[in-house]
């Protein structure tokens, strides 16, 4: 049962704010210069980014990273025949994300040279966006704050 569904069992209101958390990672040789550029390869933390602004509820209700590589001119170069705009958009992502703010990350590190980097990706969104949409965020985590605290479904 995806954690939509669940959501709906517990008959929450349409305008009730979920927040969508993405956690991926990998070992790591930190000393490197380019530890994040391989965890970013490793992990295909670009893909999942772009499959959640390129299609689904983020996309058809807009987000801003999508509006912000609109913005700056990174999304021109797509032929715009509707096919594979997900693979440019995680392209765009992969080739970018250096100067901007799309992928939070942070290494653990073990010792001197080894560590662990993992990547968050994390969205608020109104419920009633998602409810008609139950699988198009397999993988991610849920959280809903209500007046017992606040609720996590995977």
């Amino acid at each position: 049962m995806s954690f939509v569904e669940r959501l709906r069992a517990m008959d929450i209101g349409d305008d009730t704010n979920v927040t969508l958390t993405y956690e991926d990672g990998c070992d790591v040789l930190h000393y490197t210069d380019d530890h994040i550029s391989n965890a970013v390869s490793q992990t295909g933390i670009c893909s999942v980014l772009a499959e959640a602004i390129a299609e689904g509820p983020l996309y058809q209700s807009g987000n801003e990273i999508l509006q912000e590589m609109r913005d700056e001119g990174l999304l021109d170069e797509y032929p715009r025949d509707g096919s594979g705009f997900v693979d440019y958009v995680a392209e765009v992502i992969a080739d970018n994300y250096w100067d901007y703010d799309w992928l939070e990350h942070s290494t653990s590190r073990y010792d001197h040279k080894r560590g662990y980097t993992t990547f968050t990706l994390e969205f608020d969104i109104p419920y009633n966006q998602l409810k008609d949409d139950p699988y198009s965020f397999i993988g991610w985590t849920a959280s809903v704050d209500t007046e017992n605290g606040t609720l996590t479904l995977d």
